[in-house]
């Protein structure tokens, strides 16, 4: 009987998908499931807490899912992420960010009356006005030292430049030095660059520890080089966050496979100009300008599922223009198509809502709850 079903099934499960008005984001929950629970299986038999990224997401139910599965909090940028989280009952974040601004200073406060909240600082500078809003409010508020290991964007030294703002911070009432943390980035051999990444920091931890410093939390690691950094042993703390969905960044790097990305944006063929050309509804305001070595004709601005090799050559607001391969070529207009985003940090951020489907049924919708929440 179940057999004789199965042509039906699948009809309504097409019909379901045809239904949604494009261009949207759709999450496979068995993916995303299964993502959640891969990464915390590894952090639990690795020994280390596992602290997500919420960027990648903003959303409310993602974050429980983590939560739920072993995470011990959200990592967070921006203070109006964090308000979003901590209303929804997230209790614990790191906000892996320098909070510079008077205006910010309340806000900041105020949170961290409410949730356990952790800042990070990367210069006396930025750590001077924590301190004085801290110590009015009566608290003392943890901060870890951002560690440059390599990126070159944020972070202070290694070695004494390192030492001298641990010291000057250890004298400034209102804060408390919790440790160290670091974003290295991605490097082509990511088993090497995720163990350089841990060595480096449990080398400064050690030195600040023989300088007299107290350091509880050694926290490192992106979705790349998350599982050999937290390997390393010492480190306390890995900050993954792309994994939740991963992306075709991610993938062309070898940190996942196709099968597990969790996240597509389900756009329509609105145009074929030509025998070698179709343009979806799908533009630079659903995918991101972002773009690279996706596919075998060239940089692109995504992974089209089914026809890989396809190029999402150029992005308009509204248009995108994919390079057709052979077997592609019998894409009609209104025909769907599953995008891969090239990086889908950014791509959740332009979006109000997730579409949820399980075994292709459309199941659930979510919000992007922080999505815009730059302040």
């Amino acid at each position: 009987m179940s057999r004789m079903l199965e042509p039906q099934q699948r009809a309504e499960i097409r019909k379901a998908i045809d239904a949604l008005d494009t261009p949207v984001l759709i999450v496979d929950l068995d993916r995303l499931d299964a993502n959640i629970a891969r990464w915390a299986a590894f952090a639990r038999d690795a020994g280390v807490k596992l602290r997500p990224h919420g960027k990648t997401h903003k959303c409310v139910e993602i974050a429980r899912r983590q939560i739920d599965a072993g995470a011990v909090g959200l990592t967070l940028a921006k203070i109006g992420e964090a308000e979003v989280m901590a209303r929804a009952g997230v209790g614990d974040i790191f906000l892996a960010y320098e909070v510079i601004g008077s205006p910010k200073l309340p806000r900041l406060i105020a949170l961290a009356r409410q949730i356990r909240v952790r800042v990070g600082v990367d210069s006396a500078e930025g750590a001077e006005p924590l301190a004085r809003a801290a110590q009015a409010a009566g608290m003392t508020l943890d901060v870890l030292i951002e560690v440059d290991s390599g990126l070159g964007r944020c972070g202070v030294r290694p070695g004494q430049e390192l030492v001298a703002l641990a010291q000057s911070i250890a004298r400034m009432k209102g804060l408390r030095m919790a440790g160290i943390f670091t974003y290295r980035g991605y490097r082509p051999d990511l088993e090497a660059a995720g163990r350089e990444e841990g060595e480096i920091m449990v080398t400064e931890a050690d030195r600040l520890r023989r300088a007299g410093m107290e350091i509880e939390e050694i926290s490192v690691g992106s979705t790349p080089t998350g599982r050999s950094a937290g390997r390393v042993a010492g480190i306390t703390e890995i900050r993954p966050g792309t994994y939740v969905f991963n992306d075709a960044m991610q993938v062309r790097w070898g940190s996942a496979t196709p099968d597990e990305c969790a996240l597509a944006v389900l756009a329509r063929v609105i145009s074929r100009p030509s025998r070698d050309v179709a343009v979806i509804d799908a533009g630079s305001k659903a995918l991101t300008a972002e773009r690279g070595p996706y596919s075998s004709r060239g940089d692109s601005h995504g992974v089209i599922r089914d026809y890989p090799d396809c190029q999402i050559d150029r992005l308009w607001e509204e248009h995108g223009r994919v390079q057709l391969t052979d077997d592609a070529r019998r894409l009609r207009v209104g025909d769907l198509v599953e995008v891969i985003p090239a990086h889908v940090c950014p791509t959740v951020n332009l979006a109000e809502r997730l579409v949820c489907t399980r075994q292709g049924r459309v199941v659930e919708t979510w919000a992007v709850a922080a999505r815009a929440q730059v302040q």
